[in-house]
């Protein structure tokens, strides 16, 4: 029973990603997210972006992903038994100030944190005190963000400060159904640290190893910024183009796990690029947005890629020697990788491997969550998560009242009708927006808001990306598959239904499936299974049975710069905004 709620009813947990400033207003993070558990039970996830429409949502409140998890367990704030921040600031100031040696502020930070909960104007007392006062006032600024979207008192409510590297840990590990497993977390920098290897087992987290010396995230930040690409994730589509060239031997040491960040990533005062000017004196002038992408930059990914991958076996390693344990759950922003993930999974250093679908800062919310429930008194045991579909839904009558505003012709059609339709559009080389069911927890579209071509087409690639996603050509695309068929087109394939991991296209197969074939000959698949989207399931086979080929090309719902789809009304706008053939919107069918 949990000291906390002696009661028989439902225990609800808030897990919240993000920070704001006082009063509920804007911030420095990025990837606010919210995901509410009932009973240790996953009721709802979601992202800020996708409601407010601001690719990751810098500075936002997730209020809007709040609201939604809090309607869809059909209850209030009011009713949530206690919130989790995946940020600890007190132990991020711990940290800095132990970096940095500065006796005087530890002085004053130890007798000032003494004095903080008595909330009586410290902060705005005198300056010698302001270090000591940053980590309760950003506790007290996340807390107003509640108190004043939602117009309610949260101060008679445990409110719990999970330090940002064990809430990633805690979302991988309680979402794996491993009881036990080694657990490493690795990212740019999340209070003070940039990686961690921890234990779980029996529902239990124990830390064993916290980094703060090495951070191939920040590292990674800053070569995505030099080569001025729209995102991280095309690094990895990039380095495939790339030969290694040993461009980073020098200043990065995998076998020793360090690293030089004085040429790399740290930015010079006002610079504001990302990255330092040294590293211009190093490898050149910058490219430029609408430049060509040259060979060294070809080089300069491909050497990344390597140095990602150099360095997460080694850590890999040294995490399985710590624990003893081959069942793995990987968290943080670098846990996205999909090329090194794959690697591990082939590798035969792990028997199993966990990345859970939003391993990213907003799947920090998840694991808060998680270590809420913990904090509340209550046992937890991991429990594998069957799916990614725990966003927004929509009815076809609330499709229908978005359809009817906007004045479009459209066709009403059973779900048979509709699986069929778009086999069949896809077989005609047609480009179909697919609307369906809750929506993804993630980045990744699974079938539910994603953007669907044929595979056979290697065009079809060029395609899309030019009249539809509106960028570079040599951006890849993944496939989504029937599970049971992964084997015949894949290499060394392990269940991979989150598109989170790479593996090796058989050569006799590559013919077949073109446009989802990297250069490289290596795939990103979705490994669709009838019990988890029995409707995208369907289409997929019947799209198998009219062309040979049971697979289908599939990328995410937006436009460039842009996230993900969320509503009816971003399909609509989307649709009509782009070079789709047709919608799929529920049980409706638009056609241009």
């Amino acid at each position: 029973m949990s000291r906390f709620n002696a009661t028989n009813k439902p225990v609800y947990v808030l897990g919240v990603s993000g920070k704001c400033n006082q009063g509920g207003g804007g911030g420095d993070a990025h990837h606010p997210a919210v995901a509410l558990l009932k009973d240790g039970e996953i009721v709802a996830m979601a992202s800020e972006e996708r409601f407010v429409r601001v690719k990751y949502a810098i500075g936002f409140f997730p209020y809007h992903s709040a609201k939604f998890c809090l309607d869809t367990a059909g209850i209030t704030l009011d009713e949530v038994d206690a919130i989790a921040w995946s940020n600890d600031p007190y132990k991020a100031t711990d940290r800095w100030i132990d970096a940095n040696h500065r006796i005087v502020k530890k002085m004053a930070y130890g007798f000032t944190r003494r004095l903080s909960n008595m909330k009586n104007g410290l902060e705005k007392g005198l300056s010698f005190f302001d270090l000591s006062l940053k980590p309760w006032q950003e506790e007290q600024n996340e807390k107003a963000g509640f108190r004043v979207k939602f117009n309610t008192n949260v101060d008679n409510k445990p409110f719990f400060c999970t330090d940002h590297h064990l809430s990633h840990a805690a979302s991988a590990y309680y979402a794996s159904g491993f009881e036990e497993a080694t657990v490493v977390t690795w990212d740019g920098s999340g209070d003070g640290l940039s990686a961690t290897i921890s234990h779980g087992k029996n529902g239990q987290l124990t830390v064993l190893e916290e980094r703060n010396d090495f951070s191939i995230g920040e590292f990674y930040w800053a070569i995505h910024k030099f080569l001025n690409l729209s995102d991280e994730g095309s690094l990895m589509g990039l380095a495939g183009y790339g030969k290694p060239q040993g461009t980073f031997n020098h200043i990065a040491d995998s076998n020793t796990l360090s690293m030089d960040f004085s040429r790399i990533s740290r930015p010079t005062v006002g610079f504001g690029l990302g990255y330092c000017k040294g590293l211009i004196e190093w490898l050149g002038n910058p490219r430029l947005e609408h430049d060509e992408i040259e060979e060294r930059h070809k080089s300069i990914a491909a050497d990344l890629q390597k140095l990602v991958e150099d360095f997460g076996f080694s850590y890999l390693k040294r995490a399985i020697e710590m624990t003893k344990c081959r069942n793995v759950a990987f968290a943080g922003g670098v846990a996205l990788n999909a090329t090194m993930n794959g690697k591990f999974a082939r590798s035969g250093l792990v028997d199993n491997i966990f990345i859970q679908p939003e391993a990213g800062d907003a799947g920090g919310a998840l694991g808060a969550a998680y270590m809420g429930y913990v904090k509340l008194g209550h046992e937890l045991k991991p429990k594998e998560m069957p799916h990614a579909y725990w966003g927004i839904g929509y009815t076809d009558d609330e499709i229908e009242t978005a359809l009817d505003i906007v004045k479009v012709k459209y066709k009403k059609l059973s779900p048979g009708e509709l699986t069929e339709t778009v086999a069949e559009f896809l077989a005609n080389q047609k480009i179909v927006g697919w609307f369906q069911g809750r929506s993804e927890w993630g980045p990744r579209a699974l079938g539910s808001r994603s953007i669907l071509g044929d595979p056979r087409d290697r065009e079809m690639l060029y395609k899309v990306n030019a009249a539809v996603k509106y960028r570079d050509g040599w951006r890849p695309f993944a496939p989504s598959m029937l599970e049971e068929v992964a084997d015949e087109y894949l290499e060394n394939v392990v269940y991979s239904p989150f598109m989170i991991m790479t593996f090796p296209v058989r050569e006799e197969k590559r013919h077949l499936i073109p446009a989802v074939v990297h250069v490289d000959g290596t795939t990103r698949p979705q490994m669709v299974r009838r019990s988890v989207n029995p409707l995208y399931y369907d289409m997929i086979k019947l799209f198998g049975e009219k062309t040979g080929v049971p697979i289908v090309m599939n990328t995410s719902f937006n436009l460039k710069g842009e996230p993900v789809v969320n509503s009816p009304r971003d399909a609509i706008r989307t649709f009509y905004s782009s070079g789709l053939d047709a919608l799929a919107i529920g049980n409706f069918i638009i056609e241009k």
